[in-house]
This record gives C-alpha cells, structure tokens and sequence, in this order.
C-alpha cells in the first residue's frame, strides 16, 4: 500500500486489521500497490517469527517474502512484446496480395507475404526490415483489416536455455524402502505432529539421498501439495538441479540470484499462481510463495551456505524451514552425508525423525565407501621429502592414470602462494584496508587480497626494510595445477575454484568435461564437495587437511570433519573401487581419524561430549556482536561501553549463567578500511538480554551464529 507518513509518502504492507485505530487521528490510504495479498497469512506470521527471534525489524523479515525489486525505486513490470497477426482467412489470402498488387499497393502486400512465411504472426520492427517498408503500412493494414496488431505479455523463463531430457523413478534398494516408508506415510498424512512429519535424513555419500527426494516430490504432488527444494549453492550443484528438471519436466521453478531481475520477476509471480509443483534454489527459494505448500527439503542441511551473514535479519535457513513446516502442516526432509551436530543432537531428544542410509548406492549396485590412508607429512620432511605431493599419493596418481581413471585433488586454498615475506625481517605482505595477508596468484602475478579483492603488484623490495628476498609461502590450487603438469605432462588437468570459474555456463562446461572423462585430473576447493556425481572417479587426494584445524572456532572440527568426508566421499562412485588419500600434519586430531573411517557417530560421540564440556551449542545458545569504525580507538570504546551495558542489563533481568567474552579483537581485526571488535554471548535467556539492548548504527548482531572468524 502506498500510504501518507507526514509530508512524505511510503510503501507500507498490511499484515492484519483491527476493529478501532491506536491513535485518534488516522488519514487515509492512498493506493493498492498490488492487486491481491502478496504474503499469505502462514508467510505473515513466519516473517513474525524471524522478526522476534533474530531480533531484527519486521519490515525487514516481511520484505524477505515480497516480489523481486519490491522495495527498488524502478519497479519491475511484466515484460509486453507487440506482434502483427494476420486478421484474413487462409484461404482468402491469395485473392487479398492479387487485389493489392494490382491496386499498386506493393508494400502492403510485401508485408502479409512476410507474416505469411512467418506463420502468421512477427514482431513489428522485424516484418518491416523483411518487407523493406515503413510503419505507415502496417497503420494502412490495419485500418483494412488485414492485419491486427496486439500486445502480448512475455515470460521470461530462466529454463528454456537448459535441454533436459527425460528421467524416470529409479527402484529403491532395501535400505531406501526402509527410509522410504515413513517418509510416504508422513506425507500421505498431509504431515501430522511436529517429530513424525520433519524427518533427518542421514545417508553416506553416494547412497541415493536424491531419488529419495524426488520421489517424496512426485508423492506429495499425488497429494495434490506442491513442494520446495532448497540447495546450498545452485551453480555449484549442476548435476542434482537437472535431475529434478528432467524428472518434472515444466514443472520446475528456479530462483536464485543469478537470474536477470526480469526472470525472477516473472518466476515469481508464476509460482504464486500456482505454475509450478517445485520451486528449487538457494536459501532464498524458502520464501517463494509457493502455494499449497506440502513438501520441503532442505538438501545438505550441514551447508554453512544456508545462513545469512550479509544482512539483517541474519537467518539460518534450515531454522526458517523448520518453522514454516510447521506453520503450513508439510513434510520437512534434511539431508546429509555429516549432518550439523545440533540437527543430529536434536533427532536424539526426539524433535525430528532420524532415518538413515548406510550403504552406497552406484550403477554396479551396493558399493563400499572408498578406503582411506592417512599419511603423516611430518615424516615425509624427515624422509626428505618436501614436495607438494606426499609418496604415497604421487604413486596413487601414477597408477590411476595408467589405468586410466580420473583424479581429484582438493585444496582449499586459492592461488599459488598463500603468503608472501620478506626473508630479511620476515614482514608479511598485507592488504591496506584488511589485517589478512595477500595471495599471490601466477594468472594474474598480484597479489590478491580474498577479502576486498583488492589487488597489488609483487614488491620487488621489502616495504619494512627494504630488503630485497622476497619469498613466497603456502600453497594453493595454482601451485599443486603446476606441480601435477609438472609431474604428469600428459594428463588432462584443469583448476576447480572461483578464480578459474567465472560463471554458471564455464562451471557447466568443466563438470561436462570431466564427466565425459575429456579431463584426467580436477584440483578444486571445497566447491568439489557440492553434491558432483563423477563415474570416472577412483582417487581423491586431499592434499592438506590441515586448513581449518587451528581456526579459533569451536566448530573448526566439525567443518574438518564435513569437508573430508564429503571430498573422499567423491571416489569409488562408478565402475572403479574408490581410495582417498589424507595428507595432513596432525594425523591424530580427532576429526581427520573419525573421516578416514567414515565414522560419523564415533565423531558426534566425541563431538558432542566436548561441546557438554564447555557449554557450547546445542547445550547452551549463542550470538555474535560486531561492531566496526574507521577509527580504531573509537571502535573499542564503543565495544567496551557495550560490554558494560550488557553486564548491567544482565544483573537487572537476574539472568544468570550468561557468558561474556570479550570485547576482543574479531579474526579479521581490519576489514575494508574498518576495525571490527566483537562480542560473544554465551549462554540460556539469551533472547530476553538482546531485544532490550538497543544496537547504534556500526552493530552487527547474529543469532545463532555458524563460525566466530
């Protein structure tokens, strides 16, 4: 609604009605914006609830669920294409061009031959450039009658660039019968109470997750529902989306952030009408307005991807998909190979369904998970090795590729050098608006920062001391794609990561490539791990598994654990018996052991009896203050004002058990020209503290935060 705010005029959207007014004077409402509801009354009270719980303002939680440039000040608009249509009887037009071309009227007829070769229908401008005339004939066809001239709205439909053939239900396999089973009965039920219709489905990778999703797809449409199907990055999951494409075809909805604002525009407004029974996308495809809503799944529900860091309210997807089951009585399916330890300890204390796959699932039938060898790089060094590639992997990769099979090699870390120093003084060179060291990268030669993508030229001396050594330190992708053309000059070798990827369609290009088996080995990040589906694949060498070890975060354990489960779980899923090798310098830390055994219940054992430990989540909860200025001084001034304010509101409300820590330096302690301190509270009756705290402008808080860095 378009309403009066003092001398200024505002969008506004109402969300209910009440029988007499808060205040004594009212005024009027000035216009509808929109013909119909645009949030349903399950989408209203759903935005309440992000409102309340994230602590941030409820206009911002509404906006979440309105149509795509709502808020902008261009609003978007159907997209009209004009077209001539010929207005004559097939039969009458030959008599029509004769009469014409014997009154001279030349052009005219030109242009009815023209729509006539086109089938009967063109666009003005291009019947005039066939035709070789100006508008002033068609003004003259259309007066005779001949011709009619309409105006047609377009659909702008993301799809209609991707061929999807077709693909039917596969035959479950005893163990998906038996996750099958509740699933259908649930959804069959139209849902039923809270545990029974939200379910955690933990399957090992390659078990078959999908066909279990696409199956409770076609059920739920049976059922007359519709469904959602969220992932945690659509471009980097190329091979699950087309599954549902070819298994639904023009039944899909996509919508995500790499479509024009024109086909979200129109991909929305098609699902609210009801043109889809699926909406597929990202963490914002929860909020599409689908109606009838009876099935959601949230597809790697462990993603860190599903939760919003950018802006307020800082949701977590999986927490809004749980209460929007809830709300529309639907089926709710999380999916995992290493399930988030707070969703597997919650399927513990009975809040959801835990049903689980075992075994993998390939197209030579029930396969082993790929056997794993640890190697200690630290003998490696003894031994005088001090390359890139421990022995045992250098000699995984030689016989792979004389039997060829293809290879994975994962790092995840980007560029050539992660670092570079001054020999002399050992002065690291770092980014002027951000604390974090610079990535040299050999495509370019600069450094990089991965922070503000601000790059710089390589010194050719020390900034400090003017020392000329400048050496380089750390590896990356860059460095282990040069040592493997080095090592292996006659293998198909290409860079999986950010930097070599530009788009969606080179992504598509590099995953047909090596599906086709065009390429020999892909070294990548951790965008290997998302949901790719390789035959050809039998080993995986994980060339540093050390990454997220030492992060100052009580989850770097768990983010170890996922990450290499997930990366050795893309051997051994074809023809070919899979092996994984884990280089690492802490052969003993205990996520790198629970991974190599595919041991997700001895990792939550020990996972789970630490965090008990020291109180962390899901024994206690959680959240992040932020607070950034350009000014140093004035940064920790306000952190520690904060700090004392909480300290005081704390003692007032009796809440006790509620830790403070910090203020402190955040991780990146500089970040775009801004210092950033925080504060971490940890603890019960959180909620009751922060919506008392009233935040000034430089406050970041995140509820529920997924890392501290």
């Amino acid at each position: 609604m378009l309403v009066p705010f003092g001398p200024r005029v505002v969008r506004g959207i109402i969300t209910g009605l009440a029988e007499t007014s808060a205040v004594p004077e009212t005024r009027d409402i000035i216009s509808s914006i929109a013909p119909l509801p645009l949030i349903s009354p399950e989408r209203i009270m759903l935005a309440a609830w992000i409102a309340d719980y994230y602590i941030a303002p409820v206009f911002s939680a509404l906006a979440l669920m309105l149509p795509p440039g709502f808020n902008s000040k261009r609003q978007q608009k159907p997209k009209h294409l004009k077209h001539l249509i010929l207005d004559v009887e097939k039969e009458e037009l030959p008599a029509v061009l004769a009469r014409l071309k014997k009154a001279r009227a030349v052009k005219q007829a030109g242009i009815l031959e023209v729509l006539q070769a086109a089938g009967g229908k063109m666009e003005p401008g291009l019947a005039l450039k066939k035709a070789g005339c100006g508008r002033e004939v068609i003004k003259a066809l259309i007066s005779r009658r001949l011709i009619k001239e309409i105006d047609e709205e377009i659909v702008r439909d993301p799809l209609t660039r991707t061929d999807h053939p077709l693909e039917f239900p596969l035959q479950f396999t005893d163990g998906q019968q038996a996750v099958w089973n509740p699933i259908c009965d649930a959804i069959r039920s139209a849902g039923g109470e809270a545990a029974s219709s939200i379910f955690l489905l933990h399957g090992v990778t390659g078990s078959g997750k999908t066909e279990i999703y696409l199956q409770a797809l076609v059920e739920t449409v049976k059922m007359g529902r519709k469904g959602i199907c969220l992932v945690p990055e659509i471009s980097l999951t190329p091979q699950v989306i087309d599954r549902f494409f070819a298994r639904f075809p023009g039944r899909v909805a996509v919508i995500h952030s790499s479509l024009t604002s024109g086909e979200l525009y129109d991909e929305w407004h098609r699902v609210a009408r009801g043109d889809f029974d699926i909406v597929i996308g990202p963490r914002s495809a929860v909020f599409s307005p689908q109606p009838d809503l009876g099935l959601i799944i949230v597809d790697e529900e462990h993603e860190w991807a599903y939760k919003q860091f950018e802006k307020s309210p800082r949701y977590h997807t999986r927490e809004v998909a749980i209460h929007l089951a809830r709300l529309t009585n639907s089926v709710l399916i999380m999916g995992s190979a290493t399930p988030d330890v707070e969703t597997y300890y919650r399927s513990t204390r009975s809040e959801f369904q835990l049903v689980e796959l075992s075994e993998r699932v390939t197209p030579l039938g029930q396969s082993p998970l790929p056997e794993v060898d640890i190697v200690d790089m630290r003998r490696e060094l003894k031994s005088g090795n001090h390359g890139i590639f421990s022995r045992a992997l250098q000699s995984a990769m030689t016989e792979s590729l004389n039997r060829h099979e293809q290879i994975i090699l994962f790092i995840n870390r980007r560029g050539k050098a992660t670092f570079v120093a001054c020999y002399d003084c050992g002065y690291v060179m770092k980014c002027r608006r951000c604390s974090g060291a610079l990535t040299y990268h050999s495509a370019e030669k600069r450094l990089i920062c991965h922070r503000c993508r601000r790059s710089y030229p390589v010194p050719r001396q020390c900034p400090h001391c003017t020392g000329r050594e400048i050496k380089f330190f750390g590896i990356g992708t860059e460095s282990v794609e040069a040592e493997c053309r080095k090592l292996f000059p006659r293998a198909g070798i290409i860079r999986f990561d950010s930097d070599a990827i530009k788009d969606v369609l080179m992504l598509r290009s590099i995953v047909d490539s090596f599906r086709k088996r065009h390429i020999d080995i892909l070294v990548g990040t951790q965008m290997l791990a998302k949901g790719l589906d390789f035959p050809g694949v039998s080993l995986v060498g994980i060339v540093s598994a050390d990454t997220n070890l030492n992060l100052p975060d009580f989850r770097s354990g768990e983010r170890t654990f996922q990450l290499l489960c997930q990366v050795e779980g893309r051997a051994g899923r074809g023809i070919f018996s899979g092996r994984a090798i884990v280089q690492t310098y802490n052969p003993d830390y205990y996520a790198v052991k629970y991974a190599a055994r595919h041991d997700y219940t001895g990792f939550y054992t020990s996972e789970i009896s630490y965090r008990r430990e020291f109180g962390y989540p899901p024994f206690n909860s959680m959240a992040r203050m932020v607070f950034s200025h350009s000014n140093e001084s004035k940064c920790f001034k306000e952190a520690e004002r904060m700090a004392g304010l909480i300290d005081q509101t704390i003692a007032v409300k009796g809440l006790l058990g509620i830790k403070i820590v910090g203020p402190a330096p955040a991780f990146v302690m500089r970040l775009r020209g801004k210092f950033q301190v925080q504060i971490i509270l940890v603890g019960r009756g959180l909620h009751s503290l922060l919506q008392d705290i009233d935040l000034p402008m430089g406050w970041i808080l995140d509820v529920d935060p997924v890392g501290m860095l």
